[in-house]
């Protein structure tokens, strides 16, 4: 078994398909199809079956390609670290976001400064509906941002990435009513006090879901916002994966709980950088921790 056996079988689960498979990694479906017959004989085990239509992992097979992928993952970031190490011509990391979003970045960073303690990492937190204008300005590497896929496209001078779908959830402590509930409606929060981010945005959206509602205070500081939720002295909107790996999420304090979101409010999370700045080897880098933050 080799690092090149590893992608094809990862390769192959992906596309559903040897002779797909063997186009992506640039060799013939008859060498693809070769090495997966010597991996079976090796590991004793049928990986795919061969249907009409496509190729699809056998219950051993998926254990095996999961297992794969998160050697490859290490395997990537191993041959970058050593690629850097060689040339490190980049020292520093510039990084755009949003308040909702700082607590994954920063997780994501620390793991990141980790492995690579030479790299300086600025972080620059902008208002969500102003993230894209700024951008000209402040000049990031890379972007880590929320928004509609028609609405990235229309900005002819910025690169963009898919990260994840996401879902728009509400926040509250475990002294809430609303904490057991595994889905909340518009309806169920008509009576409930509301700590609001001082972004014009946020609360345009916030508005939109709850008319006429009782907001407990306004704020720029999401530490804040999140202490006053686990405190019990009201809600607020998130995403599900912004607070994910918190300490007061894994201990119980705070929960975030679905919202049945209305379709103006996009859940697309994606990685941003200007075309005349194009992704260095360094952000993307970066954007392996972000989803390795996001899927744990």
């Amino acid at each position: 078994m080799n690092i090149e056996h590893l992608k094809y079988i990862v390769e192959i689960s992906k596309e559903e398909s040897i002779t797909k498979a063997a186009k992506n990694l640039h060799i013939s479906p008859s060498a693809v199809s070769q090495a997966l017959k010597e991996l079976e004989k090796k590991l004793n085990l049928k990986l795919f079956i061969r249907l009409k239509m496509k190729t699809v992992p056998t219950e051993a097979g998926i254990e095996v390609i999961n297992q794969a992928q998160k050697v490859l993952y290490e395997y990537e970031i191993m041959e970058e670290k050593i690629a850097i190490q060689k040339n490190e011509t980049q020292t520093q990391l510039k990084i755009a976001t949003v308040p909702g979003l700082v607590y994954l970045v920063n997780e994501s960073i620390i793991h990141f400064k980790n492995d690579f303690p030479n790299i300086d990492v600025h972080v620059y937190e902008c208002d969500p509906g102003q993230i894209l204008n700024n951008l000209s300005i402040l000049q990031p590497d890379i972007a880590i941002l929320f928004s509609e896929e028609s609405s990235l496209s229309e900005e002819k001078d910025l690169l963009y990435k898919h990260l994840t779908t996401t879902k728009y959830c509400v926040l509250v402590g475990e002294q809430s009513p609303l904490f057991h509930f595994d889905e909340i409606s518009p309806e169920d929060l008509i009576n409930e006090k509301f700590i609001i981010y001082n972004s014009n945005e946020f609360v345009e959206h916030t508005r939109k879901i709850v008319k006429n509602m009782n907001v407990q205070f306004i704020s720029n500081n999401t530490d804040s916002i999140r202490d006053a939720v686990k405190n019990g002295l009201g809600v607020t909107f998130c995403r599900n994966i912004t607070l994910k790996n918190h300490p007061d999420t894994l201990t119980g304090k705070i929960k975030t709980i679905p919202l049945k979101s209305p379709a103006y409010i996009s859940d697309e999370l994606w990685s941003v950088c200007l075309k005349n700045k194009p992704f260095t080897k360094i952000s993307k880098i970066f954007i392996k921790y972000i989803q390795a933050s996001i899927e744990n």
